[in-house]
This record gives structure tokens, C-alpha cells and sequence, in this order.
């Protein structure tokens, strides 16, 4: 298993804001043994609803762009690009130069847009969830015509390229791997079809938000049906069960000290999301225990699972550090 951190130059450093903020993090997880980092693609930050307008919030290729040339080995992912915010021959574009100058380091998350205050805010159109996936289909096409031709030529309904180009191609053959987020029913058939790696978070759709309702539902035992669905998906379109690598994001992370404080610390969470103790310590977007029990909780997620990639949300550098020093070296 490999993990990642997500970082927005703000998230994590509450005593430090900025671009350095995020440079920090992202060093630090590279020290302590994260394979990744993710950057998300946002005007502004949004937690249930709530538009988080005191966090600094970076263009995301401007992020990646910076921690390709700031970082060593970690992998620099987008979790997840907006393919409604850009023209896909940009996005193909910004992609491919991420890669080149990390060395082939790029993994290219993409996502049909998700929090509708922030679309409202800037005045984009915020389509139905359906046709807002029917533009991603159109932009990935393109994006992977533009990295893997050197003239390409495409006509959809909503985007059209001809005989386009897209120097400099990526370092990656035939491009960065392309991760899809999201866990509805039109996103697990379309990670089955054509993604390599499928990053499930709960359910937004026509909500345009996260909703209680649907933390609830993405539960430990939906994704055994959400995963049977990729693959079936991916037999269809003739590809392996498991051409599709799993990942998700935990929200929710606590490293206690005891297993007495694991149950005590649960029973509260519990409450607050309407959930038994048992489910939200299994869920799939918390993480709470001891080391030991983080570790053996991760085991039984990648045995039950195949959870590949993990990424976490930490609200100090001493969490990163003591995760990196006391999980990952057991888990990997």
C-alpha cells in the first residue's frame, strides 16, 4: 500500500499559510515515506457546504508546477482536476509540462466538478450531473489524443480539437496514469472503461456538496458493491477485473493512545455522523486508533479491499511525522 497526503498551502500549517506552507508539507511527507501528494483544484475550499474563504487556495498547476521542482521522488497528483474549469487541450497541456519537468511524476486525477457554491461564485454553469460526466468523457479523449499523437483530431458535443498538437509530450508512455474521482454509479462504469486508478470519496452528484446523508452511505460494506461494479465494468469494455487500482481519502484521522481512547474517541464520532462505533471505525473516510490498530485496519482494507493508494488530510506536521514514522514502514 502507498500513502499520500493531500495538500492547498493552508490545510495543514494553520501557523504558516502559503505557497511555503504547502512546499513544507509536501517535503515532509517525502522525508517521513508518502509516495504522494495530492494538490485539489478549487477557487476555494468547501466543507459541507461552507465555503472556506480564510484558506489560501492555489491555482493547482501552479502547485504541481511547484512541487515538481521542489520534491525528489514523490509523485505529484491532481485530486482532482476540474475538467470543467479548463479546455481539455489545456488541461492536456498544463498536464503533459507537469510531467516533463517532474520527471514523469504526474498522475493526472480528473473529476466532472463537484461543489456547486464555488461554480456559483465564479459564475461557471453548473450542469446536470449527467452531462457534466459527458464532458469529462470529451476531455479525457482529448487529452489522450493530444499525448499520444502528434496530430490530433476530435469532434464532440461539447469540445472539438483539429489536427492539434501538444508539445512537449509527457515523460510518461502514453501519458500520466489517469485517476478518476468520485464513487456514483456513472463514475465507477466510466473508472471500469477507461481510468487506471478510480479515487472514491462520498457520493456529491446533483447535491453539489458532501452530505451527511451520503457519508453515511458510502459505508465499508458499499465499497465491496461499489468495486464489483468497476470490474464488471472493465470485463465489459475487455479489460481485467483489476486493471483499476483503488484508492480513497481519509478525512478523519486520530492516532490515540490507547484502545480504551480508540472506542471513546469512536463512540463521539459515531454520534455526530449517525453511525455505530463499529462502522465508523471501518469507514472508509476516518482512520482512529492506536498505531496498532491503524496498522491492522489498513491490513484488513487492503486484504477485503485491494485499497492501493491512501490519502490522508492531517491537521499538524507532528501527525504527518508520527504517521510516517509509525504506520507506514508496517503497511507498506
Amino acid at each position: 500500500m502507498e500513502f499520500a497526503i493531500q495538500v492547498s498551502g493552508g490545510q495543514v500549517r494553520r501557523d504558516k499559510l502559503g505557497i511555503e506552507a504547502l512546499i513544507d508539507d509536501a517535503q515532509l511527507a517525502e522525508d517521513v515515506g508518502f509516495s504522494t501528494v495530492f494538490v485539489p483544484d478549487h477557487y476555494v475550499s468547501e466543507a459541507l457546504g461552507q465555503l472556506q474563504r480564510d484558506i489560501p487556495m492555489y491555482e493547482m498547476f501552479l502547485a504541481m508546477a511547484t512541487l515538481a521542482q521542489r520534491t525528489k521522488k514523490v509523485k505529484i497528483g491532481s485530486h482532482v482536476a476540474c475538467m470543467l474549469f479548463r479546455h481539455p487541450a489545456m488541461t492536456a497541456r498544463l498536464f503533459a509540462q507537469v510531467d516533463e519537468a517532474s520527471g514523469g511524476r504526474c498522475i493526472a486525477g480528473v473529476g466532472a466538478g463537484w461543489t456547486r457554491a464555488e461554480f456559483e461564485m465564479m459564475g461557471i454553469p453548473f450542469p446536470e450531473v449527467s452531462e457534466r460526466l459527458r464532458m469529462m468523457d470529451e476531455a479525457v479523449a482529448i487529452m489522450r489524443g493530444l499525448w499520444s499523437e502528434e496530430s490530433f483530431t476530435y469532434s464532440g458535443e461539447h469540445y472539438q480539437v483539429r489536427e492539434a498538437c501538444c508539445l512537449p509530450k509527457p515523460a510518461q508512455k502514453p501519458g500520466p496514469p489517469i485517476m478518476l474521482g468520485g464513487s456514483g454509479n456513472g463514475i465507477l462504469r466510466r473508472a471500469g472503461q477507461w481510468a487506471d486508478i478510480i479515487h472514491m470519496v462520498p457520493v456529491i452528484g446533483a447535491a453539489g456538496t458532501t452530505t451527511l446523508e451520503e457519508i453515511q452511505k458510502f459505508s465499508d460494506e458499499s465499497l465491496s458493491e461499489k468495486l464489483v461494479r468497476v470490474g464488471d465494468a472493465a470485463e465489459k469494455a475487455g479489460r481485467p477485473r483489476n486493471s483499476v487500482r483503488f484508492a480513497s481519502t481519509i478525512f478523519r484521522y486520530h492516532l490515540t493512545s490507547s484502545p480504551t481512547e480508540t472506542r471513546e474517541l469512536g463512540d463521539q464520532m459515531a454520534g455526530l455522523f449517525g453511525v455505530s462505533t463499529d462502522e465508523i471505525l471501518a469507514h472508509p473516510v476516518s482512520l482512529i486508533g492506536t498505531a496498532e490498530e491503524i496498522v491492522e485496519e489498513l491490513r484488513r482494507r487492503e486484504r477485503q479491499h485491494g485499497l492501493s493508494l491512501l490519502a490522508l488530510n492531517f491537521a499538524s506536521h507532528d501527525e504527518i511525522r508520527e504517521f510516517g514514522e509509525k504506520v507506514v514502514p508496517h503497511v507498506k
